[in-house]
């Protein structure tokens, strides 16, 4: 059952599903312009044998923004305290996108908490700082919608829109709900934004997971990432665009079980 919850200064949403207290709890952080719903197509399977926390980060979906500026550093801070509230000891994010540099960000700040890391379409750094603000400038004169269908032309592989149009009427429902405060929050957040010295702590076993038709994070920045990360695995979705849980979710879902399967689960 989706519910809200006051963390810090504002108002969070998520949906938390506990099966078994022994389990571990995957946590489930969105992309930009997206809210928790993008996920709606994995958790069924993925649901069924781990413990599913997913919610909306500031200024998206439900969730409230307390500020105007946002960092990754807040929005590691707010898993952080949805997790203390939530009672949630140990961890396996699941980040796409902007929830990856989030999920390294937990790590980085709180490696306890963090049993296992998949990150997925994302890198140490996304994009550059002016191309960032072109889009910020973008968002502020025009709004959103202005440049909705750009960034969906970005999201998915080659010829998927015209064989999905259900899939992409969703997503571009999705990223219209978000505010043009919480967007423009965290493409300041991702502009600032640049874990690459972190990397090579991560001390976990970690999946780095690329689409071979990904244009905001192409395969050789997320294959950059997993290359500093002393435990990880990198694997390629061919055909697949930046949203692959949306895309290609059995490939997807798959792949983080394959990955998963080779270990043992510590307590959640």
């Amino acid at each position: 059952m989706l519910e809200n919850v006051k963390i810090n200064t504002h108002y969070v949403h998520y949906e938390h599903r506990r099966i078994d207290p022994n389990k571990s709890t995957l946590v489930f952080i969105n992309s930009l312009g997206t809210d928790h719903r993008v996920w709606s197509y994995v958790l069924a399977e993925l649901g069924q044998n781990f413990n599913v926390l997913k919610y909306d980060k500031q200024g998206h979906g439900l969730s409230e923004q307390a500020t105007k500026t946002l960092s990754i550093g807040t929005y590691a801070d707010d898993l952080i305290a949805l997790l203390a509230t939530l009672s949630i000891h140990k961890v396996i994010p699941i980040g796409l996108s902007i929830g990856g540099l989030i999920a390294q960000e937990l790590y980085r700040k709180r490696p306890e908490l963090v049993d296992k890391l998949i990150l997925t379409n994302t890198a140490t750094k996304i994009g550059s700082e002016e191309n960032w603000n072109q889009r910020i400038q973008a968002v502020k004169e025009n709004g959103l919608s202005s440049i909705s269908d750009l960034i969906l032309s970005r999201w998915f592989g080659s010829g998927f829109a015209a064989n999905h149009p259900d899939r992409c009427a969703m997503a571009k429902a999705i990223l219209l709900q978000t505010s043009d405060a919480g967007y423009v929050a965290a493409c300041q957040a991702l502009a600032g934004a640049d874990l690459t010295a972190y990397a090579s702590s991560i001390q976990v076993p970690t999946l780095c997971i690329a689409g071979s038709h990904d244009q905001a994070t192409p395969t050789h920045i997320v294959r950059a990432m997993a290359d500093l990360i002393p435990q990880s695995e990198f694997f390629e979705l061919p055909g697949v665009g930046h949203i692959p849980c949306l895309e290609a979710e059995k490939e997807f879902t798959q792949t983080i079980l394959n990955f998963l399967s080779k270990y043992e689960e510590g307590d959640s």
